[in-house]
């Protein structure tokens, strides 16, 4: 993946979760058109702009507050 597609990736990874509160991970891969997102999800984690949230068994993705 090249930077250039990384960054407009987190980008739009952001903005889902941002109109898209409590997103699952399958949810954002579809919407993404890509097979697996966890890259994404980890690097913005990390740079502290979203939180995961356990719901039961699933794991919900949210704005960091």
């Amino acid at each position: 993946m090249k930077a250039q597609n990384k960054d407009e990736l987190l980008e739009k990874t952001l903005s889902i979760i941002r109109k898209s509160p409590g997103i699952r991970p399958s949810e954002l891969n579809r919407l993404l058109n890509i097979p697996h997102s966890w890259n994404l999800r980890k690097t913005l984690i990390k740079r502290g702009l979203i939180r995961k949230e356990k719901d039961g068994s699933a794991v919900r993705y949210y704005i960091a507050s």
